[in-house]
């Protein structure tokens, strides 16, 4: 049998993103203080929860879900360079189970695009590894996947983007990512991920 590792519904994913509409996202991307009182008051700007941690920071939101903010460098939690979460999580507990669990993050990815698109509205972007439509990373390591590395794996298996609105908003990814091709004998699993990035051309 395949292992469902998260399982958060569809409504909860549009509610976390609405919880989002009016965060202050130039203040996120300059980063949060040391942990302390002043830590503290920095999430609370957010509507936010510190959780414990050293070389990151995790976040409970107001909904309950757990959030990391990842830093541009490593050794320092400022600036930051993503906002992510998973709001699905299923795994192949034998490699015979791998298609299955391709075929039901296909069907997944359904209800959780059409609720992202209730809180955001249409994506300027959506479609799976293979459409020819797919966008290409303008530059080298950029949070875009190379062609040949997407081709290759099929992740994203899924993705919708919605660009920011304007320069103090953030660009909002939801994506079914699968990770590196299986060898022989190699079980695999999909996540379904939110990514928020500061906004850019994409």
């Amino acid at each position: 049998m395949t292992t469902l590792k998260i399982d958060r519904s569809a409504e909860q994913l549009a509610e976390e993103l609405r919880g989002l509409e009016h965060v202050d996202w130039p203040a996120v991307w300059a980063g949060p203080p040391n942990p302390g009182q002043a830590l503290d008051d920095w999430c609370a700007l957010f509507g936010w929860r510190p959780l414990p941690g050293e070389r990151v920071l995790s976040v409970h939101s107001a909904t309950g879900q757990r959030m990391t903010l990842y830093p541009v460098h490593g050794g320092g939690w400022a600036p930051v360079q993503n906002l992510n979460w998973s709001t699905w999580h299923l795994r192949a507990d034998s490699a015979d189970e791998n298609d299955l669990v391709l075929r039901r993050a296909a069907e997944a990815w359904n209800a959780f695009e059409s609720a992202a698109r209730t809180a955001l509205g249409d994506p300027a972007f959506s479609g799976s590894w293979d459409d020819p439509a797919f966008p290409e990373p303008p530059r080298e390591h950029h949070w875009l996947v190379q062609r040949e590395n997407r081709l290759e794996d099929m992740d994203p298996y899924r993705m919708a983007v919605w660009p920011a609105a304007g320069p103090e908003g953030c660009d909002t990814v939801l994506t079914v990512n699968l990770g590196l091709a299986p060898l022989p004998g190699e079980t695999r699993g999909a996540l379904i991920n939110v990514d928020c990035y500061p906004p850019e051309a994409l």
